[in-house]
């Protein structure tokens, strides 16, 4: 028999409203209709950027699962898994049991010091295993690692004890035949592989829901990494949108499932305004997604959008996110019309993870393993040895990452480290660094002790993209790479633009760079007017200043791969060189001055932390972060220096 089709069923079935976005009715509001007896209830809980905080969101060395009422802290694994219990069990109780899917949309990897362990035990697998995911998907910082790393991550939670079987959904990647850098990524792929185009659950009341894992094009341009795999992520495009319309029709024509959710690493935002993001414009594209578990962007809904799809003005589909970083658990709890197929009624409750909640007892056995395991690593890299929970600084201001681009205390003071490992003792060159505000995840708290996790949790993406380090730790590597002053004026003026246009494009806020070792002044029409440069060992900028000139004069300047990576993306060169901010023209070279940097040369700019040994023995960005904290601050971070001024932009 030839399958019904079910999209003219629900366009017999949804009215045609007004609007796009439209508030989602609750799972008790009929809107005056009476209740069909085919409705059959489902929940769904859903995580999504939890970024491996395995203790939580807060000062590591405060949380404490074992206990209720004395800490801070929100999320940590053990509270995650007690919360996720009980919803599971008292909806497993009810007279009639409702199944509950437990879902996840990407990036659970990358953000503490347990990514220490990613090729040995790598934690947030361990925990989509424990606690029995029914599926996830890939965001943009599983790929961090490369395609290959990626593999490797995944194989080495699959060898592990409770070995890692939860699929990962991923319906628009596409891997490249003819080069070999991801075919052990690929050979994970396919039907019955860890890494599935689709899944289809059979629910025990009889709902058959299906799956598609998507990641979006805001999330693809930050994931430089991922090549030589891309994504079809651009929905606004016709072939991906007939791409991904044909994963959704043959879920719902061929495997006749009643509803499809998309675990989709693409995101929305805007919340309080219009909502916006690549989410919108999945559900505006393509019909048939009922749900969008939304992730990337970091935003907890509190209520669910809907949105009325374009073309089939009939359809709406539904989107929320639960947030990031393990301090909430989304649950949606649905009805579903089995008849018509598609979703009657729901109601979201976005459940806070905080300390009111005791932490699950044997996720908590975990992490004390996990962190015996993260100071043998520790130990064997240092001297003295840091270990998770040891102290290596105090702050006296509260230092949080910015809200929006400008100068920030914590951007100065991590730019700072980065120029203090890479500035040659008693060198007469100037040498100048850069920290985009996109790779800082983390904040101090005013007068608190920082521990080596906290630090850690500060600057922890990434990995070198070569083989000869051993060990091979996380960290994005620093490099040392060689522009004109006019560039290093271009660098001022991108920065001067993205504060101008924040309001009007706010992603690229995470692409603002906070400098050491210059100051630079723009006008009313965010035209950059001086640049000056302050000695190699003045952090305080309060010294002499020296004008950096608009020529051909080289400079040193310490940045770390990711920001050389995307400054060699396609996105970034089309920002650089477009009518918004440019046309600018930033071009790193290496020490010669004249050979420009790409992937085949970038080795060549890697920072040498030990001139002695052989090769190079690389900085990572959180390792240069510890020694200018130990070292040339001595482990105290003062208001003077980075509380509120001296200021580096003078607008």
């Amino acid at each position: 028999m030839k399958p019904i089709n079910k999209h003219a069923l629900l366009s017999l079935a949804v009215m045609a409203l007004a609007s796009t976005i439209l508030a989602f009715p609750a799972c008790d509001d009929d809107g005056g209709k009476k209740k069909s007896k085919i409705d059959v209830n489902l929940t769904i809980l859903q995580t999504t950027d939890m970024h491996n905080r395995v203790a939580g969101y807060g000062v590591h060395n405060e949380y404490s699962p074992g206990t209720t009422g004395n800490d801070d802290v929100l999320g940590g694994f053990a509270r995650l898994a007690t919360k996720t219990n009980e919803i599971r069990d008292a909806q497993e109780t009810q007279t009639i049991p409702i199944p509950v899917l437990l879902l996840d949309s990407g990036d659970y990897t990358m953000g503490t010091v347990y990514d220490l362990l990613w090729d040995s035990d790598p934690s947030p697998f361990a925990y989509l295993q424990y606690m029995d995911y029914d599926a996830t998907t890939l965001g943009n910082h599983e790929f961090d690692y490369n395609p290959q790393r990626l593999a490797d991550m995944i194989t080495a939670a699959k060898g592990a004890t409770d070995p890692f079987t939860v699929p990962i959904v991923a319906s628009n990647i596409v891997f490249d035949g003819a080069d070999p850098d991801d075919n052990v990524l690929a050979a994970l792929y396919g039907a019955g592989q860890t890494i599935v185009p689709t899944l289809v659950l059979d629910q025990s009341n009889g709902i058959k829901v299906g799956i598609i894992g998507l990641l979006g094009k805001t999330a693809d341009e930050y994931a430089p990494n991922a090549v030589p795999v891309t994504f079809n992520s651009d929905y606004e495009d016709a072939a991906v949108q007939t791409a991904i319309q044909g994963v959704v029709d043959g879920l719902r024509n061929d495997d006749e499932v009643d509803i499809v959710v998309a675990l989709s690493h693409s995101g929305i935002h805007s919340l309080s305004t219009t909502p916006a993001g690549d989410d919108i414009t999945l559900a505006e594209n393509i019909s048939g997604i009922d749900i969008i578990l939304s992730g990337h962007d970091h935003e907890k809904t509190s209520r669910i959008y809907s949105v009325r799809n374009t073309v089939d003005t009939s359809h709406t589909t539904s989107i929320v996110c639960a947030g990031s970083y393990t301090r909430n658990l989304l649950q949606l709890d649905l009805e579903v019309d089995t008849i018509n197929n598609r979703v009657s009624g729901a109601r979201l409750t976005n459940h806070t993870i905080d300390d009111t909640i005791e932490g699950d007892d044997a996720v908590t056995a975990m992490v004390t393993s996990w962190d015996a395991d993260a100071n043998t690593i520790l130990e064997s890299i240092s001297e003295p040895a840091y270990t998770v929970t040891g102290n290596i600084a105090t702050t006296v201001p509260a230092l949080s990452g910015p809200s929006s681009p400008g100068d920030n205390g914590l951007g100065k003071l991590i730019a700072d480290s980065f120029r203090y490992v890479g500035t040659d003792t008693g060198a007469s060159e100037l040498t100048f660094a850069g920290c985009a505000t996109g790779t800082i995840r983390n904040s101090f708290a005013a007068g608190q002790d920082i521990s080596f996790a906290d630090l850690f949790a500060m600057l922890p993406l990434g990995i070198t993209w070569m083989d000869d380090q051993t060990p091979l730790l996380p960290g994005y590597p620093l490099l040392k790479v060689y522009l004109t002053g006019a560039e290093i004026w271009d660098v001022c003026q991108f920065n001067a633009k993205i504060i101008q246009f924040f309001t009007l494009a706010p992603s690229y806020g995470e692409y603002f760079v906070s400098l050491s070792g210059l100051q630079y002044t723009y006008n009313a029409s965010y035209t950059v007017t001086a640049v000056n440069s302050y000695a190699y060992d003045d952090y305080d900028c309060n010294g002499s200043v020296t004008a950096v000139g608009d020529n051909t004069t080289l400079y040193p300047i310490v940045i770390d791969s990711y920001v050389m990576a995307m400054l060699l993306s396609e996105s970034i060169q089309d920002l650089l060189h477009g009518t918004l901010v440019g046309p600018l023209y930033i071009d790193p070279k290496l020490s010669d001055g004249t050979t420009l940097i790409d992937e085949s040369n970038m080795d060549q700019a890697r920072l040498d932390r030990d001139a002695v040994t052989l090769g190079v023995q690389e900085y990572q960005a959180w390792r240069a972060f510890v020694e200018y904290l130990e070292d040339e601050l001595g482990g105290s971070i003062t208001t003077a220096a980075y509380g509120p001024g001296p200021e580096r932009i003078n607008p």
